[in-house]
């Protein structure tokens, strides 16, 4: 049965992508369910959960009012939270049950905007797309929303960077030394600031595919120029064929710095990546083509070669500890076949 999942475990969704991208920035987050997406997110997808507290919520979903599509409880509770919290924004993020019953986010958002003067946003999220879909979407608005005139031309902002792509914020932190002219890197260590001047920087790399919405409306906007993938050293060791698998701009990125690699990306339908598939029979036949396979420990069944164990929070919800981090490519290449 295709698409059936005997192996992998659910990968994160649109819901907690979207969540990840405002988890610093001093708004009020709403998941629109019965708490159990909320729990899935805060528990699996979420490291900075148990760094410092976020104002993400759950809004306490009940069979009633999603029979009978009482959005004014939803928008009440928002409201009487941002009376006692203060946030930036407020803003609604759905889950399977509202995507069932057809929620009108924005409509929602734009009442709740109107009765309180916050800005506010909804992200009709559904729990069945990849989690970069949900961070791109709500990239984007926020730039959209939030960049003002540009008045001066300097740095590099990053786009993409959440630290379900790694398997922490250890590892995002790595990401961002990459990048010794840092000015911002938009959904991690940042705050509504860095999007309020985005539109300032000189230029913009995308370091994953939630990023690139919002680098081409930058582009297109303010005609900042962009390049997408990280700044990764060649391998210099001779090596048999490899297979990253993983986030698409992150695979590509590896795979490219290897050489005699490709690349498998879980979460699109294209990209930069050789090959996009979720399907665990079709995942094994490829993987059956390289000497080497790079992925997360929930794919070793599925491999007969060599095996290189490169957890991610966005397959394994953070169990496994890191035991190679993608930026570190000589390392990586002394395990190679």
């Amino acid at each position: 049965m295709k698409d059936l999942y005997t192996i992998l475990p659910p990968l994160a969704p649109d819901y907690g992508g979207a969540c990840e991208v405002m988890y610093e920035l001093g708004g009020l987050v709403l998941i629109h369910d019965a708490t159990g997406c909320t729990v899935n997110y805060v528990t699996f997808d979420e490291p900075r959960w148990y760094e410092k507290a976020s104002m993400v919520y759950c809004s306490g979903l009940t069979e009633i009012d999603a029979v009978m599509g009482n959005d004014d409880v939803l928008i009440d509770k928002a409201l009487k939270a941002a009376d006692l919290l203060h946030p930036a924004f407020i803003a609604y993020v759905g889950s399977s049950v509202p995507m069932i019953v057809g929620t009108d986010f924005a409509g929602i958002a734009k009442e709740t905007e109107e009765r309180s003067g916050i800005p506010a946003f909804g992200f009709d999220c559904s729990g069945i797309r990849s989690y970069t879909e949900g961070a791109s979407d709500v990239l984007e608005a926020l730039v959209k929303r939030f960049c003002g005139e540009k008045t001066e031309n300097k740095g590099t902002l990053v786009l993409g960077l959440l630290p379900m792509d790694d398997n922490g914020t250890e590892e995002s932190e790595k990401v961002k030394e990459l990048f010794p002219d840092l000015r911002a890197s938009l959904s991690f260590r940042c705050s509504l600031d860095d999007f309020r001047n985005a539109q300032n920087a000189k230029k913009i790399v995308v370091v994953s595919a939630s990023g690139m919405k919002a680098a081409l409306y930058l582009h297109e906007t303010y005609g900042i120029p962009y390049t997408v993938g990280l700044p990764l050293a060649s391998c210099t060791k001779e090596h048999g064929s490899v297979l990253v698998i993983g986030e698409d701009v992150r695979a590509y990125s590896l795979a490219k710095a290897l050489g005699n690699a490709s690349s498998l990306d879980l979460f699109s339908k294209e990209g930069f990546a050789d090959h996009h598939t979720t399907d665990e029979e079709e995942i094994a036949k490829i993987c059956s083509g390289y000497d080497n396979v790079i992925a997360d420990p929930c794919f070793r069944p599925m491999v007969k070669g060599n095996f290189i164990p490169m957890p991610s929070i966005s397959v394994s919800g953070g169990i496994f500890k890191t035991e190679l981090p993608a930026t570190d490519v000589e390392a990586i290449a002394e395990r190679l076949i």
